[in-house]
């Protein structure tokens, strides 16, 4: 029966169970006289029980009185079955517990508790403080018969553990050894004792990943050669005079690290970050180009029609007087163009290619593919990127996002990369006035939105869901018709959404763009990409339905030209994480800033997610606060690869076996030997 239970934890071998980590751990401070216990510890104290009484009224629960020399405390347990029938008046007990206030007298929440006997003199024997794992459980499984299972096995277990490191490398370091710290993190002797091993295991995390990404970074520059494309002077003059501004120091700053890139025949693997209206576009057409002037093609993919769509318009009109030939090729694009496209990629008269995930179909083959950029890299799953890199031999690979990643989580999900930050705006930029309300003021917000169409500015309104009925939410096109016939009734209102037709959709955005269309309702479709400068205000319905980076990306739609720009998110009763979301978007500006809040509400397995890298299973480490382990660790790791690409030294054979064990559906064999 236990070895069912165990087994709905995850728990099905002996191995499994050491590496079972507490959750948590209670810290008990000494026995101490009643009257010095302190709210807020874990206290435990002795004496005997002078009264009880079962209040039935709910909740319902069982108070017992302790008294010792000192003072009296109140025991209290809810719901407290059993409990009555083995306290009675008269026993002498020692109870830990929370200690709180309650009514004026000192209370020991859900104690735990031990009946002395009298008559073995145990009255009197005290205990020291100590701490106890607490562990995620279950009704049948209760975190202190798991705690129980692991104190009888731990001896056993713990000297079967391979260690990774030898001696000299932890004390360097400060660390504990593997075993030391596994029998450590389950049976701590002091909380000192417990965050070095909590410290020594997450370095032990923060290195197995680290020896992952550097693996495939070795493989990747030592694999297959990319293709050497000139960007020298004389190209990167060329692609500048067809840029009609000039760059910021920022753009200029990564574009010289992509120029050294592009002229090795090593491939480029770099991840471009930059905050919304930053200029990531511009310094992706700059590497394209440099493949074009070298006489072999680009493609840049994008998550959604919408984004491709954008990113087509945008490029075609930078090369409106080059020679450059350009296709857009997504799930939309079919019949005799889409056969004209596919052949001019096979064919080599099509230099550039734009669209979706449709660029990596069976059927679609270019002649000489020598850059990839892929847009919104967080969008396409592990498999999708690697197909678009893997499909065309060794292409330069730039991926960009607009969603900035601590550099912590950027080190630890996309460590095999070079990673560039813009983290500059263009001159003239200013950041977008923010505000949060709830819906009893919609009157009042679109009042205001008014007041900025009257100017002759333009807005944007976005759901989450596209009709009524929709998870119980107002809908795009229910608020469409709202705002036409009443609170907007004199301004031209437009609505999109993924469901219309392309043709429709690039119909309605450019009288958007010509100011043809005042508002435009829309759900996410208009998340990234799309580039209005004469909007100027975003209101967000239902904003506490939306993630951070989400909202971000969305109020990064507007302040983009000179104007004043605001942003309203509109909420009603929402969650505590809801709430910090909503006032993150309030207080900050920077999209560096809002990835931090956005790491500190949800988590880094929430922010990556599985799909995207795997590496949820982070039990130690904290990217927030361990920064100083993961560069210890990342240094360390490439330290190891540098000098045993393949692992295959006697000392790092346990090391090999962990990486194999963990990542061997990431990293093929071939890659490790």
């Amino acid at each position: 029966m236990r070895a069912g239970h165990l087994q709905g934890l995850g728990i099905k071998t002996c191995g499994d169970l050491l590496f079972y980590y507490p959750r948590d751990y209670l810290y008990y401070s000494a026995e101490k006289p009643i009257a010095e216990l302190r709210p807020g510890e874990m206290g435990t104290a002795k004496g005997r029980i002078i009264q009880t009484r079962l209040i039935k009224k709910r909740p319902v629960r069982f108070e017992a009185l302790l008294e010792d020399e000192s003072g009296r405390a109140v025991l209290t347990w809810f719901n407290p079955y059993g409990i009555s029938d083995k306290l009675q008046v008269g026993l002498t007990v020692r109870a830990t517990g929370k200690v709180t206030m309650f009514g004026g007298r000192v209370q020991l929440a859900q104690p735990k508790f031990e009946v002395l006997d009298d008559a073995a003199e145990g009255v009197d024997d005290r205990i020291d403080s100590h701490i106890d794992a607490v562990y995620s459980a279950t009704l049948e499984l209760p975190t202190n018969v798991i705690a129980r299972i692991v104190r009888e096995h731990v001896a056993t277990l713990v000297p079967q553990v391979e260690e990774w490191f030898d001696a000299a490398h932890l004390k360097e370091r400060g660390y504990l050894t593997r075993r030391d710290a596994l029998k450590a993190i389950h049976l701590p002797r002091t909380k000192k004792e417990a965050e070095k091993a909590r410290r020594t295991l997450a370095y032990h995390e923060f290195f197995l990943h680290q020896l992952a990404k550097a693996i495939k970074r070795y493989h990747q520059r030592t694999g297959q050669p990319a293709v050497i494309l000139r960007a020298d002077d004389v190209v990167d003059a060329r692609i500048h005079k067809l840029i009609p501004f000039a760059l910021t120091a920022a753009q200029e700053r990564v574009i010289q690290a992509i120029r050294k890139d592009l002229q090795s025949n090593k491939p480029m693997n770099r991840l471009l970050q930059g905050d919304v209206g930053s200029g990531k576009t511009v310094v992706a057409l700059y590497a394209m180009l440099a493949a074009v002037a070298t006489g072999h093609q680009a493609a840049l993919m994008a998550p959604t029609e919408i984004l491709a769509e954008q990113h087509f318009i945008t490029l075609q009109k930078f090369l409106e007087h080059a020679r450059v030939r350009t296709a857009i090729l997504t799930g939309s694009v079919g019949g005799k163009e889409r056969a004209a496209t596919l052949a001019g990629l096979l064919q080599g008269t099509i230099d550039l290619a734009i669209g979706t995930h449709a660029l990596i179909s069976d059927d679609v083959a270019f002649k000489s593919l020598a850059l990839n950029v892929i847009d919104e890299q967080h969008k396409f799953g592990v498999e999708q990127r690697a197909m678009i890199r893997g499909k065309h031999g060794a292409p330069h690979t730039l991926v960009m996002t607009a969603t900035p990643i601590p550099r912590t989580l950027a080190m630890t999900a996309f460590g095999d990369l070079d990673v560039s930050v813009i983290d500059e705006l263009p001159p003239g930029r200013h950041p977008v006035v923010t505000r949060m309300t709830v819906a009893a003021n919609r009157d009042q917000v679109y009042q205001f939105v008014a007041g900025r169409l009257k100017e002759g500015e333009q807005a944007y309104v976005v759901l989450p869901v596209i009709d009524e009925g929709e998870l119980e939410l107002r809908s795009a096109s229910q608020v469409q018709e709202e705002l036409q016939r009443d609170l907007l009734k004199d301004y031209r209102i437009g609505l999109l959404h993924g469901r219309i037709e392309r043709s429709m959709r690039q119909h309605i955005m450019e009288r958007f763009r010509q100011k043809l269309i005042d508002v435009l309702v829309a759900t996410t479709v208009i998340e990234v990409g799309v580039d209005v400068p004469n909007a100027t205000v975003m209101v967000v319905e239902h904003a506490d339905r939306f993630g951070l980076s989400q909202l971000h990306q969305l109020r990064g739609r507007v302040g983009r030209s000179e104007k004043k720009s605001f942003c309203v998110l509109i909420a009603d009763q929402t969650t505590d994480d809801g709430i910090a979301r909503l006032q993150a978007m309030v207080k900050h500006a920077s999209g560096f800033k809002i990835a931090e809040e956005d790491l500190k509400i949800r988590g880094m397995g929430e922010i990556i997610g599985t799909r995207q890298s795997g590496q949820t299973d982070m039990h130690f480490a904290d990217l927030l606060f361990d920064t100083d382990l993961l560069m210890l660790a990342r240094r360390d790791a490439f330290l190891t690869i540098k000098n045993d690409p393949r692992l295959l030294a006697p000392a790092n054979a346990s090391l090999r076996q962990a990486v194999l064990a963990r990542f061997g559906d990431t990293i093929s064999l071939a890659d490790v030997g």
